[in-house]
């Protein structure tokens, strides 16, 4: 049923009112998102590729050769 068939077409302010805002806050915070995400991502893939971050378990002690 569309809202034209129904007899005095009345549609309730909650419900109008809560669609509203639901389309105004997506159309704000999406891009919002956009700006905050797309640099933090650089930075990670530009800190995974520079060694900064790494998924492999490195030993931190280097090999130490004794001279006798």
């Amino acid at each position: 049923m569309s809202i034209l068939e129904y007899e005095d077409r009345h549609i309730p302010l909650p419900l109008f009112y809560s669609s509203v805002g639901l389309m105004t806050g997506f159309t704000l915070i999406f891009p919002l998102l956009g700006i905050i995400t797309l640099p933090l991502a650089i930075m990670i893939v530009f800190s995974i590729v520079s060694g900064d971050i790494s998924f492999i378990d490195e030993e931190i002690n280097p090999f130490v050769t004794e001279e006798e």
